[in-house]
């Protein structure tokens, strides 16, 4: 089932994003369940890191927890905030064609 976790960076953590970054995409590239969207979330710039976003499938709330607790962003107390949520997408997302 659809989770959405919902993380948000502590004011002034920019560096601490930064450094830890590797780490938080070679453990992802080991660990990431099915799902359909993982990235940061960003300031109204359109560039200034604010969270990071994830709509992942696990069986249950307590699945994800346990999942992020394990993500080296949070283990290294990056997020002032984490919410985790049950999820549905109500409609498909549109397939665009392809030029052949």
């Amino acid at each position: 089932m659809p989770v959405a976790i919902i993380c948000i960076d502590k004011s002034d953590s920019l560096d601490l994003r930064l450094r830890t970054r590797p780490e938080h995409l070679e453990w992802l590239k080991q660990n990431l369940p099915d799902g359909t969207f993982v990235g940061p979330l960003l300031h109204d710039d359109g560039e200034t890191f604010k969270g990071s976003l994830y709509i992942l499938n696990f069986s249950d709330c307590e699945q994800a927890r346990e999942w992020i607790n394990q993500e080296p962003y949070f283990k290294n107390n990056l997020f002032e905030n984490v919410i985790i949520r049950l999820t549905k997408n109500i409609l498909p997302l549109k397939q665009t064609k392809s030029s052949e």
